[in-house]
């Protein structure tokens, strides 16, 4: 697992620089990675200032690939739309990119625990041992995944949001705040689960 306070020397792009990109960026500058920042691309760069938090708008996407050929850069895509957000990694890891894990300082992750590459944990975020957890996730606030856990690529779980012991999360689901999925039920991919809402021991398929 990759995460803030880099052993090596890299430079670290992200993707994206709307409200995802702002926490990204957070929880990278809380683990004291602001020297290895460059900045962000984003497809909508001409509307947006030229800079966040003093850090630059560089460009669109299309430019930050140019420069993956010639020059190594370490990414977050943050991107809210899991689907989005996984396609634009994709096509990055199809280049040779690779990513960068952000766990913030206030964020539990066991020793026992796998977090893919380019997952965003934010504070108070914990992943209890055995849970797994896909790429280009994202955990937020005070979230939990629990022990034996697994957690699909590009799932986005909300603050508060609760992930019980031996559950099943599917690819690109979205666990809304405050809901919770209880011990060993499972969550197919694509579905969204409403904020509050509870799971308990069976299959949450999409179109229910």
């Amino acid at each position: 697992m990759q995460q803030t306070g880099f052993e090596e020397e890299i430079r670290v792009a992200i993707v994206g620089a709307g409200g995802f990109g702002r926490v990204a960026l957070d929880v990278l500058l809380e683990g004291g990675s602001e020297g290895e920042i460059l900045g962000f691309y984003d497809d909508a760069h001409a509307a947006l200032p030229d800079k966040i938090r003093g850090f630059p708008v560089l460009g669109d996407i299309g430019m930050l690939k140019s420069m993956l050929s010639v020059e190594p850069v370490h990414v977050i895509v943050a991107i809210t739309g899991n689907r989005a957000r996984l396609r634009v990694a994709n096509s990055i890891r199809g280049l040779g990119g690779k990513f960068v894990t952000a766990v913030h300082p206030l964020a539990y992750v066991s020793g026992a625990a796998v977090v893919g590459d380019g997952s965003v944990l934010a504070p108070g975020a914990v992943a209890h041992p055995g849970a797994v957890i896909g790429s280009h996730c994202f955990l937020g606030a005070n979230s939990v995944v629990d022990r034996d856990a697994a957690v699909g690529a590009g799932a986005w779980i909300s603050s508060g949001a609760i992930v019980g012991p031996g559950v099943r999360i599917g690819a690109r689901v979205l666990l809304g705040h405050n809901a919770s999925v209880g011990r060993k039920a499972s969550v197919e991919a694509d579905v969204m689960v409403e904020p509050g809402d509870v799971v308990e021991e069976e299959s949450l398929r999409a179109g229910q």
